[in-house]
């Protein structure tokens, strides 16, 4: 699959994206994309010990992708504009059960404040994505609750946001559970953000990608 293990990229999700397309292929089964996805995510409890639909989405889908937790047939994928890039701030854990780690230290409950404040970053983030408006994409920089948490357990996370953003990141966050990190960048401003974030924090592989618009696909050739 091409996706590092342990590092917030979502290989569980990869891998149960992956196997669900595959059997769905090779079966002839004709399941849809939402049962697809509900499938993946259940089918991903074994390594993350609950379903994460958003991450079997995209991997499913591709392009960014909106989905109901609670019924994850739901979903609308969103394109992003073409300036956008995605800076990988890789760090290869290696930790066995980490996603169910970093998932226990979050909180599981937030005040209403806290929920609304979230709810309209997301919405902001949607529409900076679906209207290629930067100074919306910025929202993707606020984590709440859940970055607090995960930030204090990741070495040097909160210097290298400081950074990034001084640098000119449009937005700077954890990448899934962690360790990676990620930024959104304007084209252009990759090596800028690279460079400011490399200079704080060790031990990350930075790698230059954009949100890919093909989801799962049978690729038997490249993998002779």
């Amino acid at each position: 699959k091409g996706v590092p293990i342990a590092a917030g990229l979502g290989s569980s999700g990869a891998t149960a994206a992956a196997t669900v397309v595959a059997l769905n292929e090779l079966l002839g089964a004709g399941v849809d994309s939402g049962e697809l996805i509900e499938v993946a995510g259940r089918a991903e409890v074994v390594a993350a010990g609950s379903p994460h639909y958003d991450n079997v989405a995209a991997s499913v889908l591709g392009g960014i992708v909106l989905v109901d937790p609670a019924d994850p047939k739901s979903h609308m994928i969103l394109h992003p504009p073409e300036w956008l890039r995605v800076v990988i701030f890789l760090r290869r854990a290696g930790v066995k059960g980490k996603t169910r780690l970093m998932r226990r230290v979050i909180p599981r409950d937030i005040g209403l404040d806290e929920a609304s404040r979230l709810a309209f970053s997301a919405a902001m983030l949607a529409l900076g994505i679906t209207r290629g408006l930067k100074h919306c994409v910025r929202y993707a920089s606020y984590g709440g609750p859940v970055e607090e948490a995960r930030g204090r357990l990741l070495e040097s996370y909160w210097r290298a946001k400081e950074a990034a953003l001084r640098a000119g990141a449009l937005a700077f966050n954890i990448a899934g559970a962690g360790p990676s990190l990620f930024a959104l960048v304007e084209e252009g401003k990759e090596e800028e953000v690279i460079n400011a974030v490399m200079s704080v924090a060790e031990g990350y592989e930075p790698i230059v990608s954009r949100v890919s618009i093909r989801g799962a696909v049978h690729d038997v050739e490249s993998r002779r």
